[in-house]
């Protein structure tokens, strides 16, 4: 049955933040890890791939009465101006025995804008937000004992549910990442979602497409316009559901949402939209990037955020 990531984003359950609890059974370990290497992110544009890289882990000890152990580690510092931004890589295991049956990753993202304490602020509130929501929708307990009553395979893979960042424009006026959402609990393949996060690079408010337009029925009309032109290449070559396999309000129709949710973001060059898996192409085709370049929209972008 295909699914339609852009209701899964926004609906109630968020399918991409599932929720966090601490473990309370004395089986159910956090392995604490020594030190963890960067680690390559999954693979945005195309279908589902490897795993990312995990790095080699240390088991300890438990502590005396039985307290869960946490790992965790630094990924990198991905821009230093003209706003400093590092992300650290929350991993946690959680095991039965010797066998795992969850892995958790989340980018804590951190900033911190020079002079700018108030939207520094703003920024890392949103983020911590995210974080919370993430936690809150793992639900912990379900997950690990549906990952206990059925394991993945023959039990050497695992459940897996991740979070990940990458900036993706950062230049005083914009501070804008990409996001990617990513689980797996069993089958052919997991599932995940790409989305956008941006930010104003003075306030630190979260922008929506109103907040960048200056007038927002042009700038609509550019985007989708040039989205279905791109999606007539894409029809030639065959990567694209069908008419009649898309949903009832058409192709055109979800493009014009695209301005309405999160599926966008900021890059050096363009602004990208996002369809993801399901939408309106099969899984195999991967989520879709549509680039619009500023050249097409600086006009009725207000200043502050043109390319």
């Amino acid at each position: 049955m295909r699914k339609r990531w852009k209701t899964a984003l926004y609906a109630a359950a968020m399918a991409m933040l599932l929720t966090a609890c601490a473990a309370t059974e004395d089986e159910i370990q956090r392995v604490e890890q020594e030190d963890i290497t960067p680690q390559t992110r999954p693979e945005k544009t195309e279908a589902e791939g490897e795993e990312p890289n995990v790095s080699e882990q240390v088991q300890q000890p438990e502590e005396e009465g039985g307290e869960a152990l946490e790992e965790g580690g630094i990924f990198e510092t991905v821009s230093n101006s003209p706003v400093q931004v590092s992300i650290e890589t929350d991993k946690k295991e959680y095991k039965d025995g010797d066998r795992i049956l969850l892995i958790t990753n989340y980018d804590d993202v951190t900033v911190s804008f020079e002079g700018n304490e108030a939207a520094s602020q703003a920024v890392m509130a949103e983020f911590a937000r995210r974080k919370e929501e993430f936690e809150e929708r793992l639900e912990l307990e379900e997950t690990l004992e549906m990952a206990r009553e059925n394991p993945v395979v023959d039990g050497s893979v695992s459940y897996s549910e991740e979070n990940w960042y990458t900036v993706e424009r950062n230049d005083g006026r914009v501070l804008s990442f990409s996001a990617m959402w990513d689980s797996y609990e069993g089958g052919a393949h997991g599932q995940y979602m790409i989305y956008g996060v941006n930010f104003d690079g003075t306030t630190g408010k979260v922008l929506t497409i109103d907040d960048v337009a200056r007038d927002r029925a042009a700038f609509q009309e550019i985007c989708v316009q040039e989205m279905l032109r791109q999606c007539e290449d894409l029809k030639a070559r065959g990567v694209l559901f069908d008419e009649e396999m898309l949903s009832a309000e058409g192709l055109q129709e979800i493009l014009e949402g695209k301005m309405e949710g999160a599926e966008w973001y900021f890059t050096e060059n363009e602004i990208r939209f996002i369809s993801n898996v399901y939408e309106i192409a099969p899984y195999a085709a991967g989520s879709i990037d549509f680039d619009i370049s500023y050249e097409m929209v600086n006009e009725v972008l207000k200043e502050a955020y043109r390319g």
